[in-house]
């Protein structure tokens, strides 16, 4: 599973300024020729929007439904990784 990159225009269209998800983001194969990965090639270096593969948002649901708060802020801690493309990070949700 995962996004088709025939969802980027709906996605400029929004103006998102990060995307999420809980696996990665690309459908696996992509069905586009020499890119494995579209929705990653587009975000990422054309749109400088971050993504977030493999987030576990079950705790973060949960914590919505007891509370019957459907918004919340969530900031990450990140790594410092010199010449790095990606880090492990600690996500913090506050409601």
């Amino acid at each position: 599973a995962g996004l088709h990159a025939s969802i980027l225009p709906w996605l400029k269209e929004r103006d998102i300024a990060i995307l999420g998800g809980d696996a990665v983001a690309d459908a696996q194969p992509s069905g586009v020729a020499q890119h494995n990965r579209p929705i990653h090639d587009m975000l990422i270096p054309m749109w400088g929007t971050p993504t977030i593969d493999n987030g576990y948002y079950l705790e973060v649901a949960e914590v919505a439904a007891r509370l019957q708060r459907w918004e919340f802020m969530v900031s990450w801690t990140m790594m410092q990784i010199p010449n790095g493309t990606a880090t492990p990070f600690m996500g913090l949700a506050t409601f």
